[in-house]
């Protein structure tokens, strides 16, 4: 069977010439087809890498962003979401050196202080300059250790050095909703451990600096330990993964009491303090991913289509060419070779010629080099299976002819 194939590839020569370029142009089509594909997923991968959805919660009219309260519960579950990362959190406080009672808060309360669970928060300077004691750096504000940074010139003023537990009273700010005012309140008094210091050696650069830096979770935890209800005054995130908004804003709908809710900006809407809204940045890569997305749709909707097509030229292409070869055909019937047989013989033919210009088409494939190995076989083998299966039907379809029948619709 072997030297019959061989002999009649030869003497079919143009015709086995035809097989192996169609499948050749086939393989290489469909791979270009599905490097299309691939290149608009990359795209989309790579918009949702490089294109981060900032999310801040706003107070409910969304004219807020930083002076609001937060509580405590919506704290609590967005530090155990899934949807979220890079959460950040601030809040100001006021305080003064040692131990005074309320009565003397007026002269006493001279220090700003910034709590944050990042050195990078959006609510600090971004030239703040600080360095820390050996063995501690930033990631100190993602802890609860009683430590803080202070000014540099506060620390010479006061002869204090790294590693001293230095007094401090407390104050903290209340919002008053319906007069748009605050009120101030004092927490009590905290011993916290000098690990850094923040340089206002330059008194333009250092102007809006804080005097005080704390870890968020450490005040968080005094507000605990002393029944206080906690709030943030700023809190913003990114989404984890752009792909997936709808599973992040599911997420959103669940968090604290009632959910974060859309800002309202409509008629009878209410001032207030309160950060029940989330903004979420997303303009700009919903439009621009909706595009990729419709472009893949459109793409994807024509697989099954060109699987058909496939097949229908696998189909055609073997017909006329087993059209042209009815006597041949006839000829194997009539010498007493059976059906399956008979089929077998010019089925391989078509099998090692359409291997051939599938194996030209890959390493056209792999030149072009939109796909990588791997995908470039699977595609092959599809385009192989898809155009053998047309050449199996054509084949079979003419095999159902008895010999003399054959000759004669010639």
């Amino acid at each position: 069977m072997y030297h019959y194939i061989t002999k009649s590839m030869k003497r079919q020569k143009s015709r086995s010439i035809l097989v192996i370029l169609v499948n050749c142009i086939l393989a290489v089509l469909l791979n270009l087809y599905f490097g299309l594909i691939g290149s608009y997923r990359a795209q989309l991968t790579n918009l949702a890498a490089n294109t981060p959805i900032k999310c801040t919660i706003t107070n409910p009219d969304g004219t807020m962003e930083v002076g609001i309260a937060v509580k405590s519960d919506i704290l609590r579950d967005l530090q155990t979401a899934h949807q979220i990362k890079d959460l950040e959190c601030s809040t100001q406080l006021k305080a003064g050196f040692g131990e005074f009672e309320i009565a003397r808060w007026e002269e006493n309360l001279n220090l700003d202080v910034s709590v944050v669970n990042k050195i990078d928060s959006s609510v600090l300077p971004d030239n703040i300059k600080v360095s820390y004691q050996e063995g501690v750096d930033e990631t100190l504000f993602a802890g609860s250790e009683k430590v803080c940074l202070l000014k540099k010139s506060d620390m010479e003023e006061q002869g204090f050095s790294y590693g001293d537990e230095i007094p401090f009273t407390v104050y903290y700010y209340v919002m008053i909703d319906e007069k748009r005012d605050m009120d101030i309140l004092e927490l009590g008094y905290m011993n916290l451990k000098v690990v850094g210091q923040i340089d206002d050696s330059d008194p333009v650069e250092s102007r809006e600096y804080p005097d005080m830096l704390v870890p968020f979770q450490t005040i968080w935890d005094a507000f605990d330990e002393r029944g206080v209800d906690f709030t943030a005054e700023a809190v913003s995130f990114y989404v984890k993964d752009p792909l997936a908004l709808n599973a992040f804003k599911a997420e959103m709908e669940q968090i604290g009491e009632n959910g974060l809710l859309e800002i309202y900006k409509g008629e009878g809407v209410r001032f207030s303090y309160k950060g029940t809204a989330l903004y979420v940045q997303d303009g700009i890569f919903v439009t621009m991913a909706d595009r990729l997305k419709t472009a893949l749709r459109i793409l994807t909707a024509f697989l099954i289509p060109m699987g058909i097509l496939v097949f229908i030229i696998g189909y055609v292409i073997s017909h006329l060419l087993v059209n042209g070869r009815v006597k041949e055909f006839a000829l194997f019937r009539s010498l007493g070779v059976k059906q399956p047989g008979a089929v077998w013989v010019f089925w391989s033919e078509q099998f090692v010629l359409v291997l051939a210009g599938n194996v030209m088409g890959c390493l056209a494939a792999l030149l072009i080099g939109q796909l990588g190995l791997k995908d470039i076989l699977t595609v092959c083998g599809a385009a192989f299976g898809g155009y053998m299966l047309g050449t199996t039907v054509a084949l079979l379809w003419l095999a159902r002819n008895k010999p003399l029948e054959l000759l004669t619709s010639e």
